[in-house]
């Protein structure tokens, strides 16, 4: 673990305080998860940017997803009744 020193306004010292006695956890802990659950926002903005951003193989750049999806399924000895 990485020590670090920040500054803060009083009334928002008092107000971790609080909370982080209501959770039972020590003031450090509570800033941890609450900057953790930030950071997550940001891994989830980013992982929703990369699917957006998908882009096809160059070798299946003209083919038709369903088609090529019903094709498997044709050959497919499970599938098959």
């Amino acid at each position: 673990m990485h020590r670090t020193q920040i500054y803060l306004d009083e009334h928002l010292v008092q107000e971790i305080k609080k909370v982080a006695k209501m959770q039972n956890i020590t003031m450090s802990a509570f800033i941890r998860n609450v900057i953790k659950k930030e950071l997550q926002k940001y891994k989830k903005k980013d992982f929703v940017s990369f699917i957006e951003n998908l882009e096809p193989l160059e070798s299946f750049r003209d083919v038709d997803a369903q088609e090529y999806v019903d094709e498997i399924r044709n050959r497919s000895r499970i599938l098959q009744k």
